[in-house]
């Protein structure tokens, strides 16, 4: 049911970029990024929205592409900031190049992404609302990278502070894209909220999940296992583990804190620690809870889809939000 979707736009993006060549060393990289593929999931999720509320998906078509490009934008630029060497099988462009060219060239890619927006405007009643649902979403995921960043330098970080910063980092973009395509498709007030909360909620279950997936790692994909716990990165999984700790006052154990005080003092593990911190997380059943969270925001997001009217395109969002919780990388 998805893949019709999947296959037009993917059409849409080499239309849409094969009249960016020159100068060669600004597209070249933005060309290079686009042929390792994807899975295309925001874009299939706008064309759907805008189906779900009455709209027609060749109207919503530049919009998905428009997407695309920012989710790669961010992923470019992300790739810089976590020194990642891999993403797709494939070097990263700031490995393959060079890290200025790299920027340059996510920067060129959000250029592209607006103009794409414009063309998808022309169908709504109210373009300005298109435009800035794209423009929030922008900022919110930078927003969202950079307390990413600022809470891996605090030893205080609370859980409500994870889940602000994953909202805004992983589900804004999903949101921002179920939005743009309810908002082309005419959608009411209602619609867009219900389409907004389900990828949200989605949102959250999947950043939820891909924390548990890096305790396994993929060296295919270029995770490294354990790779946020190398990074210090402050994740549910540590808050959790830590707030467990805490209660436990007197009675946790010595070994336990020591883990975790480690931590929290040397901002990250070790490679040879890593073993130790999942095992003390799956002693405290912290893996085990994530789980079952996982599961609520996923119903949750079922619920909210479910408020709105059967149609083909909602079983095929559905099916396609199910695919995206079922993943090893």
């Amino acid at each position: 049911m998805i893949q019709p979707y999947k296959t037009t736009i993917d059409k849409a993006i080499d239309t849409c970029l094969a009249e960016f060549n020159t100068p060669k060393k600004l597209y070249e990289p933005v060309h290079y990024l686009f042929e390792a593929g994807g899975k295309r999931v925001r874009p299939i999720l706008t064309a759907l929205a805008c189906e779900i509320v009455g709209g027609e998906f060749e109207h919503s078509i530049h919009a998905a592409v428009s997407v695309e490009l920012l989710h790669n934008f961010t992923l470019v630029h992300d790739d810089i900031m976590d020194r990642s060497p891999m993403r797709r099988g494939r070097q990263t462009i700031h490995e393959k190049f060079d890290e200025n060219t790299a920027i340059l060239s996510g920067d060129v890619i959000i250029g592209i992404a607006l103009k794409q927006v414009e063309l998808s405007a022309v169908h709504c009643k109210n373009p300005l609302q298109l435009m800035t649902a794209f423009s929030t979403g922008l900022i919110e995921v930078c927003e969202g990278q950079s307390m990413d960043v600022s809470l891996a330098e605090r030893s205080d970080v609370t859980i409500d502070e994870y889940f602000v910063m994953i909202e805004k980092k992983t589900a804004k973009l999903l949101e921002m894209s179920v939005a743009i395509g309810a908002i082309i498709g005419g959608g009411t007030s209602e619609q867009i909220e219900n389409l907004a909360t389900f990828a949200r909620e989605v949102g959250i279950a999947f950043q939820l999940q891909d924390d548990l997936l890096d305790l396994a790692g993929s060296e295919q994909f270029g995770k490294t296992r354990g790779g946020d716990l190398l990074e210090g990165k402050r994740t549910w999984l540590i808050l959790r583990t830590r707030d467990i700790l805490v209660e436990q006052g007197e009675g946790a154990s010595i070994e336990h804190l020591r883990i975790m005080t480690s931590f929290f003092e040397k901002n990250r593990v070790k490679p040879k620690g890593v073993s130790a911190m999942i095992g003390l997380m799956e002693e405290l059943g912290v893996l085990e809870e994530a789980e079952a969270l996982i599961r609520k925001y996923t119903d949750d997001a079922f619920a909210h889809l479910h408020n709105l009217a059967p149609s083909a395109a909602r079983d095929s969002m559905e099916e396609l939000a199910s695919k995206l919780m079922v993943r090893t990388h």
